[in-house]
């Protein structure tokens, strides 16, 4: 865990001085750097919780390996011959090992966010008064869901098993301060017991979040985290966990919150037209880069890196269903026109008409809310409510959709193939056949890719823990396989 303090201050840093000040509805955030400079004010604190979230724009964070790189590792995009060797090639053809960049990366840029989180949530309390408690709740709240999330987000890369009282080895768990812990190496914690550490947070900031001092977010974005967006995050996290009963009332309480986008309101979703059933957003401003400039880069040099799959293509209903004109175009270019049969991911060209790949990342939308709900309805047995929420959902992307009649295995992978449409490109598809088919067969598999298949047994579903890490703490250990 030295490794973790030693590089989480220096991200925070480096992130700091060159993002965070582009922020001009933002206090300067350089207060994320350590504890020691003494907060005087809770403005100082919301000063922090604003630097923990610029950091979710970091490649190693939602600018990259949390947004897209689940894509780039499945069967939803093939590789094409215009993508060049790059940080994410091990990634892609799961050849990484425990001194890969990207994993490196991935470790570090989440620690570096959960140190920021905890600066705030052990620090705010001393500040807090009656005439200022609701103001201390939005702010605390926020950061305890943002630093459960992020332990989720690490758990999914680094444990093998999702199950909710698993005893196999999850991740540290982080809750105070790097630079007051400075020969802090905790071993990993068990699955169970980040879990317990990841619901105990998020049960709090609810508790929080629903006494503040005025709204979190805006009808027209949503890129902080309010009452609705903790429960999103618990809907998926309970999902993930096996907690059925709990994943189909959370989930609920989004749906009931956030009705369903229409037709006409879809396309401008991903444009930031609108914000119609976005939950959480993770807000990018021009010249932060974009979630998908390694998928897609449309501005300058029009590198359309990763096409989407064949089979990821032929889910659709190219006519009727909302979401392919949405997310792909046929021989999209910028420039001169690719090919036809070439489907180039365009779901984040850019905010209104804008083509440089700068647009929010959607983190948790009503679309999915009815999927986890469809789908711990199937595994509780509840056929019917499984299927009208499967219906409701293609009703509302397919014109003119017959509802479907799905039933048994048919509905399982109904509900698996929608999930599939539904999310293509927001981080998903790898996790969701980790966490039930882990198998991958990839179509159209094509140098410069190299591997086109991933057995279920295979040890790359989890990724390693970082060569740095296991150096500096004799406390870590590392994943099977490497």
């Amino acid at each position: 865990m030295k490794q973790i303090i030693k590089y989480t201050l220096a991200l925070s840093f480096a992130f700091t001085i060159t993002s965070c000040a582009k922020l001009v509805d933002e206090v300067n955030p350089t207060h994320i750097l350590d504890a020691s400079n003494a907060f005087k004010t809770i403005e100082n604190y919301e000063a922090g919780l604003n630097g923990a979230y610029a950091q979710l724009r970091s490649v190693n964070t939602y600018g990259r390996n949390q947004s897209v790189i689940p894509d780039m590792m499945s069967d939803n995009l093939s590789e094409s011959p215009e993508n060049l060797p790059q940080g994410t090639r091990g990634m892609v053809d799961w050849v990484y090992a425990a001194d890969n960049g990207a994993v490196e990366g991935g470790w570090l840029g989440l620690y570096a966010v959960i140190n920021a989180t905890n600066v705030v949530i052990n620090g705010i309390d001393a500040l807090t008064t009656p005439a200022n408690q609701k103001t201390a709740n939005r702010i605390k709240g926020q950061a305890l869901a943002l630093r459960a999330w992020l332990h989720f987000d690490l758990l999914k890369w680094f444990a093998n098993n999702y199950e909710r009282n698993s005893n196999e080895a999850g991740v540290p768990i982080m809750t105070t301060v790097s630079s007051q812990n400075p020969n802090l190496r905790p071993s990993r914690a068990t699955v169970k017991e980040v879990y317990d550490r990841i619901f105990a947070d998020l049960n709090e900031a609810l508790r929080l979040l629903g006494d503040v001092d005025r709204a979190i977010n805006t009808a027209a974005r949503r890129v902080n985290i309010d009452v609705t967006a903790v429960n999103a995050m618990l809907a998926r996290i309970s999902l993930y966990a096996g907690q059925d009963a709990d994943a189909i009332r959370f989930a609920t309480n989004v749906i009931n919150a956030l009705p369903l986008a229409t037709r006409a309101q879809f396309p401008g979703i991903w444009r930031d037209d609108n914000a119609a059933e976005v939950a959480w957003a993770i807000r990018f401003n021009p010249g932060e880069g974009g979630p998908a400039l390694e998928v897609y880069s449309p501005a300058g040099n029009d590198r359309a890196s990763f096409d989407a799959s064949p089979d990821m293509v032929a889910l659709y209903d190219q006519t009727n269903d909302v979401r392919f004109n949405s997310y792909m175009a046929s021989g999209f270019s910028t420039r001169a026109p690719r090919p036809a049969n070439r489907f180039i991911p365009i779901k984040y060209l850019g905010k209104g008409n804008n083509r440089d790949g700068v647009v929010d990342f959607k983190v948790l939308r009503t679309g999915e809310m009815f999927l986890i709900r469809a789908e711990a309805r199937q595994r509780s047995g509840d056929q019917t409510g499984a299927l009208q929420d499967l219906n409701t959902l293609r009703a509302a992307r397919i014109a003119n959709f017959m509802p479907g009649t799905e039933s048994g295995a048919a509905l399982t992978q109904a509900i698996a193939n929608e999930r599939r449409r539904e999310l293509f490109l927001e981080g998903h598809r790898w996790f969701d056949l980790k966490r039930t088919t882990r198998t991958i067969n990839r179509q159209n598999c094509r140098p410069p890719a190299t591997q086109c298949s991933l057995a279920s047994n295979s040890n790359k579903w989890t990724w390693p823990i970082p060569t740095p890490e296991l150096n500096a703490n004799p406390n870590m250990t590392q994943n099977a396989g490497y």
